[in-house]
Order: C-alpha cells, then sequence, then structure tokens
C-alpha cells in the first residue's frame, strides 16, 4: 500500500509543471476573453471563434492531464484494495483454517480475529501517514525551489544610499554587454557611455536596436553578463538594489496603470496625505486640466477592472499620469522611454519646450525614436544593432553623415511628403 501511494504521488510530482502549464494557458486565455482592452480587436478582427477554438483544444489537453492523473490514481487504490484484500484473505483464512483443523476455540478465534483486525489497522494508519508525509515533502520541495531560488541582485547587504536630489550621480556603462538567456547573440555589445550630472542624454535607433534594454541596465533592472554599471565609480552590484532603485524616477514604455484611485496611481502609495505634491506633479506633467474635471478629484477611480465607476483614460492621458508618477518619485535621474508616443502633436511639442523645467537640473535619459525630440538634450548616442555607432550634439550629427543623419532625412522627407500631398491632415 505504501509502495502504491508512492508510486502515485511520484507521478503527481513529476508532471506538475505540466499541469501547471495548461492551467496557465486556460487562465490566460480566459482573462484575454474578458479584457476590455481585448474587447476591440476581438470584435473588429473576429477573433472570438478563434479564442474559443484555442480554448476548447487547450480545454481538451487539460481533461486529458487530468484524466491521465485520475488513472494512475485509480490504479494506485485499486492495487491497494487488492493488497489488502489478500492480506486480510490470509490472515483471516489461517484462523479458519486453525479453528477448522486444530479446534481452536471461540474464544481463542475471536481474540485473534481482533488482534489481527486492530494490527492491520495500525499498520495501514502508520502506513498511510507516512504516504502523506511524502506527499507533503514533494509539494514542499517546489515552494522551497522557489523560496531558496538564489536571488540574483543585492537586496540586502549592500552598501546603502540615500538618494539625495542635491548630489551629483554620474552613470557609467563601461565595456557592457547583455544577451538575453537562450538568446544567441548579444542585444548591447561592448557599450561605453557616461551620463554625468545634470545632463540630458537622448538615446536613439531603430526598433530592436538595445534602446529599452539598456534603460532597464541603467536602473538596475539587469545586470549585464559583460563589463560594469558604474555609479560615481561604483559597481551598482556593490550596493543595495532596493536602495539604488529609489534613485530613478522613470517612465517605461509598458507602463502600468493599476485599478485604484487617480492620486495612489501618482503617489503609489495608498491614501497619501501629500496632495499638493501629488497636485505640483500632475501640473508639471500636462494634466491638471484633467484632474480638475475628475468627478472626485484625486479620489476617482482609474480602470474598471475592480470598480464598475473607473474612469478610463485615453493613451495619451495615461502617459502623462505616468511621467506625474516619475516626478512626483522625485528620483535624482530621470529614465523617460518614448515619454510622448501616445500625445498629439500639441500636447507633445508641450512636453518638448517644458522639458528643462519638468526634469530641471536632474540627470535625464531620454529615449525616443522621433529625432525632433532631441534637440533640447546636451547629447545623442545612436544606437544600431546593439552597438553605440555615433555620439554628439544634434546640430554636430545632422551635419555628419552616418546613422543619425539618414534617420533624420527619412524623418523630415516623410513630413515634406505630407505637406505636399493635397487632402492630407
Amino acid at each position: 500500500m505504501y509502495v502504491c501511494s508512492l508510486r502515485t504521488n511520484k507521478w503527481s510530482y513529476d508532471h506538475r509543471q505540466e499541469g501547471a502549464a495548461l492551467g496557465q494557458k486556460m487562465s490566460y486565455i480566459r482573462q484575454t476573453a474578458g479584457d476590455r482592452g481585448a474587447l476591440k480587436d476581438i470584435q473588429i478582427f473576429g477573433m472570438g471563434s478563434w479564442l474559443r477554438q484555442v480554448h476548447d483544444a487547450v480545454l481538451k489537453l487539460f481533461r486529458d492531464f487530468q484524466l491521465r492523473e485520475q488513472r494512475v490514481r485509480l490504479l494506485g487504490d485499486l492495487a491497494e484494495v487488492a493488497l489488502t484484500f489478500l492480506r486480510n484473505g490470509a490472515a483471516y483464512g489461517y484462523l479458519l483454517a486453525l479453528a477448522l483443523g486444530e479446534g481452536l476455540s471461540v474464544s481463542e478465534f475471536l481474540l485473534y480475529f481482533t488482534a489481527v483486525g486492530n494490527f492491520t489497522t495500525w499498520v495501514t494508519g502508520i502506513l498511510k501517514g507516512f504516504g502523506e508525509l511524502h506527499q507533503f515533502s514533494l509539494e514542499l520541495s517546489s515552494v522551497r525551489g522557489y523560496i531558496e531560488a538564489p536571488e540574483p541582485f543585492r537586496m540586502e547587504g549592500g552598501k546603502a544610499i540615500e538618494p539625495d536630489t542635491s548630489l551629483p550621480y554620474t552613470l557609467e556603462l563601461r565595456d557592457v554587454s547583455f544577451r538575453y538567456p537562450g538568446a544567441e547573440k548579444d542585444t548591447l555589445s561592448h557599450i561605453d557611455l557616461t551620463v554625468r550630472p545634470g545632463e540630458k542624454l537622448a538615446i536613439v535607433g531603430l526598433n530592436g536596436a538595445g534602446k529599452t534594454t539598456l534603460m532597464k541596465l541603467c536602473c538596475g533592472l539587469l545586470d549585464p553578463t559583460g563589463g560594469q554599471v558604474l555609479l560615481n565609480g561604483e559597481d551598482i552590484r556593490d550596493f543595495n538594489r532596493r536602495d539604488y532603485y529609489r534613485l530613478f524616477s522613470t517612465v517605461f514604455q509598458d507602463f502600468s496603470v493599476f485599478d485604484t484611485t487617480f492620486a495612489d496611481n501618482v503617489t503609489q502609495a495608498p491614501e497619501s496625505p501629500d496632495t499638493a505634491g501629488m497636485e505640483d506633479a500632475v501640473k508639471r506633467a500636462g494634466l491638471w486640466e484633467k484632474y480638475q474635471s475628475l468627478p472626485q478629484g484625486g479620489a476617482t477611480h482609474i480602470g474598471q477592472g475592480i470598480y464598475e465607476d473607473g474612469l478610463l483614460l485615453s493613451g495619451g492621458e495615461l502617459q502623462r499620469l505616468m511621467l506625474a508618477r516619475a516626478l512626483y518619485k522625485n528620483g535624482p535621474i530621470i529614465i523617460l522611454d518614448e515619454p510622448t508616443a501616445a500625445l498629439d502633436p500639441v500636447a507633445e511639442m508641450e512636453v518638448y519646450e517644458n522639458f528643462d523645467k519638468i526634469v530641471g537640473d536632474k540627470t535625464a535619459v531620454y529615449i525616443s525614436h522621433r529625432l525632433s525630440s532631441c534637440r533640447f538634450c546636451d547629447d545623442i548616442a545612436v544606437f544600431d544593432h546593439g552597438h553605440i555607432v555615433q555620439q554628439g550634439s544634434h546640430d554636430a550629427l545632422v551635419e555628419a553623415p552616418g546613422k543619425y543623419q539618414e534617420l533624420w532625412h527619412a524623418q523630415a522627407q516623410y513630413y515634406a511628403k505630407q505637406e505636399k500631398e493635397p487632402g492630407v491632415e
């Protein structure tokens, strides 16, 4: 019986990842089908039937897996019943043989019969307990594997940093390379780049050039596979990583808006009493008029995933909300990854014209595809296939033959063509 239990538990443990993967796929499909943001694509492109087909296919695989698991458990239970029957049958058959052939008295028969029954029940209970302990140990080993997984960053025990906007911070990438796990080549290769205190640096390049990866390396969300990222000359891997994160105010390209209040999305602190600081960040981000129109001010719910009365903001408004979040944090280093991609031309121009006012004298790294937005930056680094191919000011790079000039003329010709074509708005 104990052996049957061990084999059943081992089968479940060996196939746990298969079951978890199928469950995760089922959850993803159901979540996508009920996502308000995906609804427009599902309706316009007629993806409803396709989603149902995918759901039914994964559901069939999931049911087949559960059927296999239940079959293994059933076979284990049947084997356990058969072994129990054989054990008890042999014991009771022996007692009957003694009673019929050896003249065992009724009182002795009852005594031995009760003793055998109690003993087998006791042994069965012990073996069942061992089986449950074995099952719990297998389940616990999965939890321990997660808990005891090595932490790639030094979250504790590193050198402490206290963010101070009045202190100068120099960020340097020294011969930095990075390759994602499983990739065949480096996303970034031998990058040497320095961002000095108060400098406004623009990072430009085509899609896939490695710009966002560079941003994550600077923020400490990734560690380089080669070279060093230095803060004031010290490797950031020596710092307490949580303290290091506090240095940065960021607007990610794939930002996250939470289904909570407008104010909480800015302050990232539930029911923060710092209303004045929150409103100042909203003003600087150019979202003040929208904020004033909110039915409950900062207490207005954003998103409808939890609250039915939640407000749905436009793409540009969400991007300004993220900018307000970054400004409220007030980190000494600001990194903006395509912060105006969802803004209309007028709003984008306002951000450019007020960039110095928004950023102040802080160190800023600005990632963009629109080269016209780089004019206000002190320095521009041009990335191509994971390398820095040019670096300098906007005026110098426009005049020099190279990738920047090529991209600049391509964008300029596009806008010039639009102006010449009749009927183009």
